[in-house]
């Protein structure tokens, strides 16, 4: 009875509604933990780092300590400002999508020590929240995996418009991998990734080998 059973073209649109409502959701949760870190935690740890660089307590011993507790917490200042950054970066909604994919790229190479090329004035076209919110995820995802599992000596990060959809491309040529193959731990990502471009109508190809690099194209319509 039931391997007879298809699913109807309202069924498909019922389940892709849902799971675009399921991300709003996280989005929305993202947003408000990001907040919570930056503006009440942040401010916190800024406090706290004030009143340790004003301290001095008389002696060499004691007053080493305190220095080492402000390194730290200078160091956990920073830890929170990047886990608030990724949940949902203030640039996103401030400065827009180029400035942010232009983050994460600089970020990444500057933390790898590799050359980066970055050509994004297309992503200054106008693009509807769903889609810049996408695109942004895509770019994330895309670019840590490069940083976890490339072992790179360049990237590049690039968007064109092409008729009616946008092309963000990002392209290393590291370690690569079987495209073929069953996705290992370190490509879990790439379903979502898919499956998330699918919700906007967006494609993603994926061209990669075993000691060729990768590159990730992320496609979608401007328009509808």
């Amino acid at each position: 009875m039931w391997a007879g059973m298809t699913i109807g073209k309202d069924d498909k649109a019922l389940r892709r509604e849902l799971a675009r409502r399921l991300i709003a959701v996280q989005e929305e949760q993202r947003l408000r933990l990001s907040r919570e870190l930056h503006d009440d935690l942040g401010q916190m740890l800024a406090s706290i780092a004030l009143e340790l660089h004003n301290v001095r307590a008389g002696s060499r011993e004691l007053d080493d300590r305190l220095a080492r507790a402000t390194v730290l917490v200078d160091q956990l200042s920073a830890k929170v400002h990047d886990a608030a950054w990724s949940l949902r970066p203030a640039d996103l909604d401030r400065l827009g999508l180029r400035a942010s994919v232009e983050d994460l790229a600089t970020m990444l190479c500057a933390q790898l020590g590799i050359s980066c090329d970055v050509d994004l004035e297309a992503l200054s076209s106008p693009l509807s929240r769903e889609i810049a919110l996408t695109l942004y995820r895509i770019a994330q995802e895309a670019l840590t995996n490069v940083g976890k599992h490339a072992q790179p000596s360049r990237v590049s990060v690039t968007a064109h418009i092409h008729d009616d959809r946008m092309r963000l491309t990002i392209e290393d040529d590291g370690r690569g991998f079987d495209g073929g193959a069953e996705p290992g731990p370190g490509h879990l990502g790439l379903a979502g990734m898919r499956e998330r471009l699918a919700l906007v109508g967006g494609e993603l190809t994926i061209e990669t080998a075993m000691t060729k690099g990768t590159t990730v194209y992320a496609d979608v319509p401007l328009a509808g």
